[in-house]
């Protein structure tokens, strides 16, 4: 009974915080802002996010500072979900904490990738800072990669990043940082579908990891597009940099998109995948948009229809993961004094 009850639950509390999703017309407002002041103004007093940026100054809070707010309060929510999730048992909740940790690695690689050598402390919420395990101190202090990696000792991560440590030839640049972060997502990916294989079972656990590798799938379609796209890369080049450890799709099906003559050809040939009927006849601009406009709807149903926790609380992620990328496309859109019109042509989801 108690398990139901925590299930039920997440449900509840999943739907509800969907439920305190910006409006269509809490983005057309935002849309008009003619400033960062103006448009911090507005999310403190007219949106839920006003608790999250109680201490936010408009006349003195920059950009970053602003969308390091906006993310700690997404991670504030993973939180609040994962002492639910803890209830029922799935181990769920571990996926977060370990995602939160890629995050804090991946921000500092790409500080360290950076020319101009920016660091920052990463801030975690205190129920996933007692649960991980990296000291964010000593990462802060590396300044190199090898340094970086020796500041991992003793977590699963420094195993990861060992063997680029050691090979001479090695650099961030010329793509490194791309297989660095792809060996990372192909551990996040193999950790979570460990958990869903050994924590449900039956229908739960088919739908669960249908989710999982739909989501790495997703990913991974954007990365081969853009690697056509920019590089004409080809399928040794891509394996390094795309983490493609778990798939709805077979071997042969992921060949063949890393084998297309174009980034246009790697949509013709989704005809032969799963996802054929979610991309027929598509057409982008921007990949990571019109991908994120599939994926979007994929969750949106199943956070509404689907009676498994654990997706639900996946599919609510997605969803405000979704909201804070189209935040941030208003506020580097409001900075760069571009046209509302032309900054809403990058936004997923409004007034869904």
């Amino acid at each position: 009974m108690g398990n139901t009850q925590a299930s039920n639950a997440i449900l509840a509390k999943a739907r509800a915080m969907y439920g305190r999703r910006l409006t269509a017309r809490n983005y057309q407002e935002l849309l008009n802002c003619r400033d960062l002041p103006d448009l911090i103004s507005y999310l403190k007093t007219r949106t839920s996010y006003s608790e999250a940026l109680q201490a936010a100054n408009p006349a003195t809070t920059h950009r970053a500072q602003l969308e390091t707010l906006l993310r700690l309060n997404l991670f504030e929510q993973y939180a609040s979900l994962c002492r639910y999730e803890m209830n029922i048992g799935h181990d769920f909740y571990r996926y977060f904490i370990i995602r939160s940790e890629v995050q804090a690695i991946t921000t500092r690689l790409q500080e360290l990738h950076a020319p101009d050598g920016d660091v920052s402390i990463y801030t975690m919420p205190d129920f996933i800072k007692k649960h991980s395990c990296l000291n964010l101190n000593a990462m802060s202090m590396a300044t190199s990669f090898k340094m970086l990696v020796l500041a991992l000792e003793g977590t699963p991560y420094a195993k990861v990043l060992q063997p680029f440590a050691d090979d001479p030839d090695f650099a961030l640049e010329n793509s490194g940082l791309l297989e660095l972060e792809a060996a990372l997502d192909s551990f996040v990916n193999g950790q979570v579908e460990q958990i869903a294989s050994t924590k449900l079972s039956g229908k739960s656990k088919e739908e669960m990891l249908y989710l999982l590798r739909r989501q790495s799938d997703l990913r991974a379609i954007a990365d081969i597009y853009r690697l056509k796209s920019v590089l004409r890369a080809d399928r040794a080049f891509i394996k390094k940099r795309v983490s493609l450890s778990v798939s709805n799709m077979t071997p042969r099906q992921l060949d063949n998109l890393m084998d297309a003559q174009d980034a246009q050809d790697v949509i013709h040939r989704l005809v032969n995948t799963p996802y054929a009927s979610e991309f027929y006849g598509a057409s982008f601009d921007y990949i990571e948009e019109g991908v994120r406009k599939i994926d979007y709807r994929w969750h949106l149903k199943k956070l509404r229809f689907s009676t498994n926790p654990s997706v639900v609380l996946f599919c609510y992620i997605f969803l405000a993961e979704n909201e804070l990328t189209n935040i941030v496309h208003i506020i580097e859109g409001v900075r760069y004094g571009l046209a509302p019109d032309d900054i809403a042509t990058l936004l997923v989801g409004v007034g869904d």
